[in-house]
């Protein structure tokens, strides 16, 4: 197999049923639910980089195993033995492995799926790109690095995804859901993703997907997705980060 294509990964998420009596907990998987993956595949060193954003079509555990599985689809059809991530290790990857679980013992007949998920997890090579910022950000900085933060300091173009691009304020009221030092930002978050991603899916099945603001939204949410996807390639390609963080300071 050759070694010279890489794989990157990103997913978004949005609440599930919390129980009563439990605080959410974005390291449980039964809190949380996938809405969309990112994927992209760069076959060797400074090729453009294939991408896709495979969106759920609907609320329900059907829904969440189709995004998986064309997912699943796509990742197994590249030659790589390496995905790139940014905190994967602890959010990305066990929540694509948990929520396939999940959902598939949910319905009772996917276990199929579900173990083509686990055989990916556990036989890609995960390089984790915030284990190896955030030391070297953390030593000049005093912080740990958001993405954001990360190719900044490594000169890696991120654009943002700027509200005023997007016609969907009719809709959502993006500081009534935000933290109060992030509630007037100009630009889409990831804490946006939850309230944007239900706000989405229930025009989805309420069948709106002709609308003007569903199409706003699909768009808002697709060009945030592949923000956080394609520029895992330059920076791994940046590393070391202590040099390049170092130099940027």
């Amino acid at each position: 197999m050759s070694t010279s294509g890489r794989l990157a990964l990103d997913i978004e998420t949005v609440d599930g049923a919390i129980p009563d009596g439990e605080s959410f907990d974005a390291g449980n998987s039964t809190h949380v639910q996938l809405f969309c993956v990112c994927v992209g595949f760069q076959p060797e060193p400074e090729a453009p980089a294939d991408r896709e954003v495979f969106f759920r079509d609907g609320w329900g555990p059907e829904a969440e195993l189709d995004v998986l599985e064309r997912t699943i689809d796509w990742l197994e059809s590249k030659t790589s033995e390496t995905v790139l991530t940014y905190n994967g290790d602890a959010f990305d990857l066990p929540h694509f492995r948990g929520r396939a679980r999940i959902a598939a013992e949910t319905l009772g007949d996917r276990a199929d799926l579900a173990h083509r998920v686990e055989r990916f997890v556990d036989g890609i090579d995960s390089v984790d790109l915030f284990l190896e910022a955030r030391e070297a950000y953390e030593a000049v900085h005093d912080e740990w690095p958001s993405f954001e933060d990360a190719c900044r300091a490594c000169r890696v173009d991120v654009s943002r995804t700027e509200l005023e691009a997007f016609d969907v304020h009719d809709v959502l009221d993006f500081p009534s859901h935000r933290s109060t030092t992030d509630a007037m930002k100009p630009y889409f978050i990831g804490a946006d993703v939850p309230v944007v991603g239900a706000t989405y899916l229930d025009l989805l099945e309420a069948g709106a997907t002709d609308t003007k603001t569903f199409r706003e939204l699909h768009a808002m949410l697709e060009h945030y997705s592949v923000t956080d996807v394609i520029p895992l390639f330059d920076l791994a390609d940046r590393r070391p980060f202590e040099d390049a963080i170092t130099a940027t300071a």
